[in-house]
């Protein structure tokens, strides 16, 4: 209780402040109290396998206008569901898809699609094998001499997947295959020598990432190594059957096969109609070919509708490539050599030493990568923008390319994360994509938000407050829900239809959904700020050229960009060095596109820069001329093969200049740099923060991780500007009470920050003030409510109301009507006030889990996170009052009570498949597409648990 009053006595000084200011609001004000459209949190809009109504459309798309969504994302995947009429691209399919965009556009939502049916990536049915991705393949056949010269004929086996490129093939064969050479070499006599990882620096393993690409510092051992002048070309010698018309000409030679054919990657997980192989990510042509088979059906669906604005590509899940048609043709033009002789690099033996192995071996991977980011994701974005759209991507996977230039490519870069811990991949997908935006002046970062692999309807918004902050902390500024599932059903079917097991259950048919509007409210004014405003971070870390590309982070792989306390930093690619400069106070700053953008880097920091090109060396050092603060390690050699001795000679004359005389310092100096750069923001651990600049504001982004009330001192790099609390909660704007200038010429802020709260510290108006001290309010509680009468819905719950003189979780109930009850249930009481002489705060105490509170027959306030607490000064009279709470719980309840009937039929009740309502004749009133809980398991507390008191606040004197 003593915390409870702390915080209202706390809450009510900064009521005063507020009151006290006699300034109009201005434009940034207007718009953080009232955010407009583009500032809303969107969702994902799953589409399930065919099952898809017109009724439900509508009523889908007006239930996220209700709550305050912006827009959508529309998916369409199958996750192991029955099918149901409607098949993916079909004529009936492209129906239902112009009435959604006819019906976004009624309602003022921003319409988006993903490219495919399934999450990942680009392709269905009408992918031909020609079209779609291509690896390596060959085969080896040793032979010795002399050969029976009557017997000249050596057959030569079809390559096929190795076993490493099995895993992502989840098509059936499909007969393509293409001979690219045929490639003899005297064995080594060492021949099981292979350099370290190189399956994954081929890219012939699936899921390869760039911590398996760092080169092998080992040297062959002898006997081992291949010479490059002893590599016979028999490309002209083989005929169509696979026949060797050749003889060694001593000792045993390796006949190489080498060709490429498909991955046979197949879209997933795709519904009926969508299902089909993956298109050759290298290649414009099968690009082409998805895009008129689909996507300009999809964009034909809109009829000139503005709502459909956005096109996806989702996170990348198919697999590696490293072969096209034309890729021999596209290698020599960039890499400057024929890449045939070299094909021996492929099977990991040394060729030449290891050193040239790896640096064949870079160059695939960099050719490939570029083919990638050109004719893939690029090409992608240059038709959207043909048809006056935008491109977003989530550009990180299992794929040959970068994920620093993809995110760049994307006018919506998009990161994700998910519910719980955070894992090493989020961390470092919110490092690298917002960083993206941030490099090229784009305002809006997305975020597939509070995924999860367990959508056991138990998420809500207070439980999912946290992960949320953290990622806005990170730099997202607009969350995509995971998932609001289209409901196909009649409307007694609930909860209905989800996407399987997966997602945090955003619909209409979750019992919080249609109670969330204070929540995106709060989230829409925190994205406002953050969109309008530029993050500002002190160091920028890119990184170098060693691994060919950056694409995912492994299971146990550790980002190796770890937070700098009190300081934000950015994390690009070497693809970013162009565009920096130095300005005349030492900051290192980025053009982009021609604008100088307002980001502002004190140093800037190199990983994985083992191997760099001399190009990128030799701009580090113009940097280091001019005055920036680089911490980068001694390059020792060129990556690539292209002019090697004359790169690597140049690289040394460099490192001399710029390394041998600190210049540019080593890493290891970077830790001491940047703890001795004054933080920009000092706050406890358990506190994060990032800022944006809005013209010449501050605006800094405060959240509470704990689920308990925290008394804070905030330390900001900010002198001369009176500090102030912009509430995301309720749009409020108000002097910080408590503040003043430190020794050091910064300013401390002392503040009570609620269980998981967030707001924004504000330096705006120049002060002369060196300090402000605000004493607490006294806090008196005037009475306890205890008598209430609780009403439930009818067809949930008891049919008549229930009396009750002290609260109790309703799963603590002996009426099972009561214990096993999910939904909106309604407590009534009154009570008396004698008169109103100072302000009046009702406290709700515990709930479980968002009440919306009603006085004298006026609605006051949706209250979704603790404090429970609300004034009611303003709705409150002297003589009697009439209350009203309406607290919603979970779903979870009910799902366990259920269980105590007999199940559906599987997969689906044939009443379901009929498209009829539910019987009304059954005790089992639920129905889910996924089952999570069992009867035995736990009950949640449900309801009002109170105590429910009133205060009267008063200024302390």
């Amino acid at each position: 209780m003593l915390k409870r009053i702390f915080l209202l006595a706390t809450i009510f000084v900064i009521h005063l402040v507020a009151s006290s200011s006699a300034n109009a609001q201005t434009p940034i004000e207007v718009s953080f109290r009232n955010p407009p459209n583009s500032a809303r949190p969107y969702t994902w809009w799953h589409w399930m396998n065919g099952h898809v109504s017109k009724a439900g459309i509508t009523k889908d798309l007006e239930a996220m206008k209700a709550v305050g969504l912006g827009g959508y994302q529309q998916f369409d995947v199958g996750v192991g569901m029955p099918a149901g009429p409607i098949v993916y691209n079909s004529p009936k399919y492209h129906e239902l898809v112009k009435f959604a965009f006819s019906e976004a556009k009624r309602l003022g939502l921003d319409a988006g699609f993903n490219n495919a049916s399934g999450w990942s990536s680009s392709g269905g049915p009408w992918v031909t094998p020609e079209h779609s991705m291509k690896t390596l393949v060959w085969s080896e056949t040793t032979v010795a001499a002399p050969i029976d010269q009557h017997k000249r004929t050596i057959q030569l086996a079809l390559p096929d997947l190795r076993a490493s490129q099995q895993t992502g093939a989840k098509g059936k064969a499909n007969g393509f295959y293409r001979d690219i050479a045929v490639l003899a070499y005297p064995a080594p006599a060492n021949a099981t020598y292979q350099i370290k990882n190189w399956e994954d620096k081929a890219l012939l393993v699936s899921d390869a990432k760039a911590e398996d690409f760092a080169f092998d510092r080992r040297d062959a051992p002898a006997g081992a190594t291949i010479r490059l002048d002893s590599i016979v070309d028999l490309t002209s010698k083989m005929n169509q059957s696979g026949q060797l018309n050749w003889s060694p000409p001593d000792d045993d030679w390796i006949i190489m096969r080498v060709g490429y054919t498909s991955t046979r990657a197949m879209t997933k997980p795709a519904s009926r109609g969508g299902i089909g192989l993956e298109i050759d990510k290298l290649s414009r042509a099968a690009a082409d070919a998805h895009w008129d088979a689909l996507l300009e059906n999809v964009i034909a669906d809109t009829e000139g509708a503005s709502a459909f604005t956005t096109i996806l590509i989702d996170s990348y899940e198919v697999g590696m490539q490293n072969w096209t048609d034309a890729m021999a043709d596209e290698f020599a033009a960039r890499r400057g050599y024929n890449i045939t002789p070299y094909l021996v690099c492929l099977s990991g033996r040394v060729l030449e030493d290891s050193a040239t192995t790896e640096r064949v071996l870079w160059d695939l991977r960099k050719t490939v990568a570029e083919l990638m980011h050109e004719n893939y994701f690029g090409y992608f974005a240059e038709k959207c923008h043909d048809h006056g759209m935008k491109l977003a991507i989530e550009p990180y996977g299992s794929g040959s390319f970068d994920a620093t230039i993809t995110a760049q490519i994307a006018d919506l870069p998009m990161t994700e994360f998910w519910q719980g811990p955070v894992r090493n991949l989020w961390q470092w997908t919110n490092q690298v994509v917002p960083s993206a935006a941030h490099l090229t002046g784009r305002h809006v970062v997305g975020a597939e938000s509070f995924t999860s692999m367990e959508g056991d309807w138990t998420a809500h918004p207070y439980t999912l407050k946290k992960d949320g902050d953290w990622a806005m902390a990170q730099g997202v500024n607009r969350y995509y829900f995971h998932t609001f599932a289209h409901q196909p059903f009649h409307d007694d079917v609930l909860p209905g239809m989800s996407m399987g097991r997966f997602g945090g259950n955003f619909h209409r048919n979750n019992t919080w959904f249609m109670k969330s509007r204070a929540w995106m409210d709060s989230i829409a004014r925190c994205q406002f700020l953050m969109q309008t405003g530029t993050y500002q971070a002190d160091v920028l870390a890119l990184y170098g050229d060693e691994r060919g590309f950056n694409n995912f982070l492994g299971r146990t792989e550790r980002s190796d960009m770890k937070e700098l306390p009190g300081l934000k930093f950015d994390l690009g690619g070497m693809n970013s060095l162009d565009h920096l400069s130095v300005d005349d106070v030492g900051d290192i700053r980025v053009t982009y596109d021609g604008e100088l953008l307002d980001t502002r880097y004190k140093m800037l920091l190199l990983k994985r820069a083992d191997l760099m090109t001399v190009k990128h060396v030799t701009t580090l050092g113009t940097l280091a001329d001019q005055g920036a603060i680089i911490f980068a390690p001694k390059p020792q050699r060129s990556p690539s093969l292209q002019d090697h001795a004359r790169a690597d000679q140049e690289i040394q004359t460099l490192t001399k200049r710029y390394w041998n005389t600190g210049l540019i310092k080593a890493p290891s100096e970077f830790a001491a740099a940047a703890a001795a750069v004054v933080a920009d923001c000092e706050l406890p651990e358990s506190v994060i923060f990032n800022r944006h600049r809005i013209d010449a504001d501050d605006f800094y982004f405060i959240a509470n991780q704990q689920d308990k009330t925290a008394e804070i001192v905030a330390t900001f790099r900010v002198t001369g500007k009176r500090p102030e609390l912009w509430d995301p909660m309720t749009g409020d704007v108000a002097e910080a009470p408590n503040w003043r200038l430190t020794n050091d010429g910064r300013t401390e802020v002392r503040l009570t920050l609620s269980p998981l709260e967030s707001l924004f510290v504000v330096f705006r108006k120049p002060t002369t003030e060196k300090k402000r001290s605000t004493p607490k309010a006294k806090i008196k509680t005037l009475q306890t409510l205890n008598d209430w009468m609780i009403s439930f819905d009818l067809k949930w719950g008891p049919k008549d109301p229930i009396s009750v003189d002290s609260l109790q979780s309703w799963h603590e109930s002996g009426n099972a009507y009561v214990k096993y009850y999910s939904g909106a249930a309604t407590y009534r009481t009154s009570f008396e006030l004698a008169s109103i002489e100072s302000d009046i705060v009702l406290d709700l105490g515990q709930v479980e889990v968002i009440a919306n509170v009603t006085l004298n027959g006026k609605a006051i306030g949706m209250l979704w996170k603790p404090p429970f607490q609300i004034d009611v000064t303003q709705d409150a009279k002297a003589g009697s009052n009439t209350l009203e709470i309406e607290v919603t719980n979970l779903w979870v309840n009910r799902l366990i009570g259920d269980e105590r009937f007999p199940r559906w039929e599987y997969p689906w009740p044939p009443w379901l498949i009929g498209g009829k309502p539910m019987p009304v004749d059954t005790p089992r009133k639920t129905f889910v597409v996924h089952l999570h809980w069992k009867q035995s398991d736990h009950l949640l507390p449900s309801g009002l648990l109170g105590p429910v008191t009133l205060h009267a606040k008063q200024p302390a004197e």
